[in-house]
């Protein structure tokens, strides 16, 4: 069976599927061009059965590799496909190891390893430097890498835009709390320090008396206290002797 470049949504995949040779055991080439037939039908689950099959008579052959992994990549099961063709790269062919590298790079895109799809589309050019559609496939690639490569840029300056302006409104924040607080500080001691600062109203004298004539009654009843409670002492002490000596 010849090669043949299939084409499939953004990508183009080489669909084609390897033969076999009749140096092959029957059992190994009846399950391959079963599976080959199936996989013509689109029945990719029978022609992986079928492959499965003749990986148990003859499991380094690199064809069979090949075609196991253009069946994973048609169901999607990309990552299983990188692998198969990694065993397909066992092989002395240049022409399918160009075919593998071409492949394989549309698996990698599509599990969105772009950087490892270029490689891979580079190494199919370097094998086969005429090939347009790695030529295409490489182009896209690279473009569609830069792209997502912006992108991140943009939304990371665009984060680090969001950050700034919130750790500004936080800040903006703390110097007003601050500011109040200070504020209120600051009228209570205020409140204080006039507290302080009023003068203590002194008692005045009566109407019509000096202040030194208050302060001589004053004194007065302080020196006529002092005689009562000495005339007090006195008298209870007498009082006491008399208790006693009777």
């Amino acid at each position: 069976m010849k090669f043949l470049r299939g084409l499939v949504p953004i990508l183009l995949l080489s669909s084609a599927l390897l033969g076999v040779g009749s140096a092959w055991a029957d059992d190994f080439s009846g399950a391959v061009k079963a599976g080959n037939k199936s996989y013509g039908k689109a029945d990719y689950e029978s022609a992986m059965r079928h492959y499965q099959d003749a990986e148990i008579e003859k499991p380094e052959e690199p064809k069979l590799h090949y075609n196991m992994a253009n069946t994973l990549y048609q169901q999607e099961r990309y990552e299983e496909a990188i692998e198969r063709y990694n065993k397909a790269f066992y092989t002395e062919d240049p022409k399918l190891e160009a075919q593998t590298y071409y492949n394989q790079g549309n698996s990698l895109y599509r599990a969105g390893k772009l950087a490892e799809a270029i490689q891979a589309y580079e190494k199919c050019l370097d094998l086969t430097p005429d090939d347009m559609e790695a030529k295409y496939n490489l182009e896209f690639v690279r473009k569609k890498l830069k792209e997502m490569m912006d992108e991140q840029k943009q939304q990371e300056a665009k984060d680090k835009e969001g950050e700034k302006q919130q750790g500004q409104k936080e800040q903006t924040e703390q110097d007003q709390s601050q500011e109040q607080q200070q504020e209120q500080q600051q009228e209570q001691q205020a409140q204080i320090d006039s507290t302080q600062q009023q003068p203590q109203m002194q008692p005045e004298p009566k109407e019509g008396m000096s202040r030194e004539e208050a302060e001589r009654i004053l004194n007065a009843l302080k020196d006529d206290e002092k005689e009562l409670q000495k005339e007090q002492r006195r008298f209870t002490g007498a009082s006491r002797r008399v208790l006693k000596d009777w």
